[in-house]
């Protein structure tokens, strides 16, 4: 992890130092743009038209130069010419840009959005020939005051306040959520194949940490990305890192097939993917969870100008070997209905039900518990989610979420186990100037116990949010 870092780290100083000494150059702006090598502009079309635009770096084997670079910067082999800069309002070839099954498209421009990935289309963007790679990422700075005690810090998890702990309040200042991707495009005999890699510091210690990584071709996905039994477009415009307490947001490797079914608007999406299986064996019983089948996921999504409706269902094979003993397995379903719809161009509703028997782990929480004093069950698990997001204009916008999430219990398990529990979140988030944002958030939850007890906290959240274009 350590060798990643540095990694990462030295990449990053050596972008910084292009950018710092392209940008440093006295270049006149009646310059016309670089001119392309034969047949590249129908690939990456260059338009006149003046205006801030974004930054390109542009790598051309056959472009002619001089005028804009020094001799010295020019490669020895003279396969790869210098890097220009271009700040024009060139449009980024469309053959790079649409794909009907890529991951984690910006459905509706409403409100907050900290789950899809960043636009290719915008911002700092390097070109090859036949291919472009768009560095995304955002600075987040968190502060954060906790009313009454809650044992998640960084983000608000309902399922750890601690029931009848004495009366604590909590400062906390971080900037975990900080994220940098690497969203990678070519064109391979007329083929696009794209790979997207992104990571954050939410991890023991503040280390980088992978979110997503998988490269996608068509139909075809195949690495770690969102789980297909979670909708996106329908994660709450939180400042909370955590989200809702019934929202899937679970990212875990796959191989996931998509196509469209009946018109352009239906999907039909099949996965085969990373499984997580949590069990609370019966008290004086050890023993190791096994995962003898992977996560088997489908999802129908239908999709138009102003709403989206997906429902999903998950099949798996869970297991459990006490020690010495052979693995006792069961299985596990369960089904994600969720909707998003823009009643008006700044206002946006959503919702979610999801259920089943053994998908706890979906959501952090247990997949089976004791039944008897030598036997484990699988837990029915039942949640939703209503939520509400408007732009009261173009700098400001807020968001309402309300979640609720329960689990069947046992007269088997331990009354400190979760029975219930609850998330409210409100917020305002003004945005002063193009990329940057700042944002207060007000958190309640409850926790309710399978022994009677209950408790609450409340949360006041303040977050700085810093895009790279």
């Amino acid at each position: 992890m350590q060798l990643i870092s540095i990694n990462i780290g030295t990449f990053l100083f050596a972008i910084a130092a292009v950018v710092t000494s392209v940008a440093a150059r006295d270049i006149p702006s009646s310059i016309p743009p670089a001119p392309a090598a034969q047949g590249e502009a129908d690939r990456f079309p260059d338009s006149e038209t003046e205006g801030p635009g974004r930054v390109r770096f542009i790598f051309d084997e056959n472009a002619d130069l001089d005028s804009y670079e020094s001799p010295e910067s020019r490669s020895e082999n003279g396969i790869v010419t210098p890097l220009t800069m271009s700040t024009g309002s060139e449009e980024v070839n469309p053959e790079l840009l649409a794909n009907p099954y890529f991951t984690d498209a910006r459905k509706f421009n409403v409100g907050l959005d900290l789950y899809s990935a960043p636009s290719f289309s915008d911002g700092l963007i390097i070109f090859g020939k036949d291919a472009a790679m768009k560095i995304g990422g955002l600075v987040k700075a968190d502060f954060i005051y906790d009313f009454d005690p809650i044992d998640s810090t960084d983000s608000f998890v309902t399922s750890s306040i601690p029931i009848g702990a004495p009366h604590r309040t909590n400062a906390r200042f971080h900037a975990r959520q900080s994220r940098m991707s690497f969203d990678t495009r070519w064109l391979t005999n007329d083929r696009l194949i794209r790979v997207y890699v992104e990571g954050d510091f939410f991890s023991d210690g503040n280390r980088f940490r992978l979110r997503h990584a998988f490269g996608e071709s068509g139909s075809l996905l195949v690495g770690q990305t969102w789980t297909t039994f979670a909708d996106v477009a329908a994660a709450p415009a939180t400042l909370d890192f955590e989200g809702s307490v019934s929202s899937v947001n679970r990212r875990q490797a796959q191989a996931r097939w998509t196509q469209n079914i009946f018109n352009e608007n239906t999907t039909f999406a099949v996965s085969v993917e990373d499984t997580n299986f949590i069990i609370e064996p019966p008290m004086g019983i050890t023993g190791e969870p096994r995962n003898p089948s992977p996560d088997f996921v489908t999802r129908l999504r239908y999709e138009n100008d102003c709403a989206q409706y997906q429902i999903a269902g998950l099949y798996r094979v869970v297991g459990f070997q006490p020690t010495g003993q052979s693995v006792v397995t069961a299985f596990a379903w369960g089904f994600n209905m969720t909707g998003v719809r823009l009643i008006t161009e700044r206002t946006k509703v959503y919702s979610q039900i999801v259920f089943g028997e053994g998908i706890g782990s979906y959501r952090s929480l247990p997949d089976a518990a004791p039944t008897a004093a030598n036997q484990a069950g699988l837990l029915p698990m039942f949640g939703w989610m209503v939520g509400l997001t408007h732009d009261w204009n173009d700098s400001l916008s807020s968001n309402f979420t309300y979640a609720e999430n329960s689990l069947d219990t046992t007269a088997f398990q331990s009354p400190t186990d979760v029975k219930q529990i609850t998330y409210l979140a409100a917020n305002l988030i003004w945005s002063p100037m193009n990329n940057v944002k700042i944002g207060v958030e007000y958190l309640y939850g409850t926790k309710d116990n399978v022994g009677g007890d209950s408790g609450d906290a409340h949360r006041l959240q303040t977050s700085f949010i810093f895009d790279l274009p």
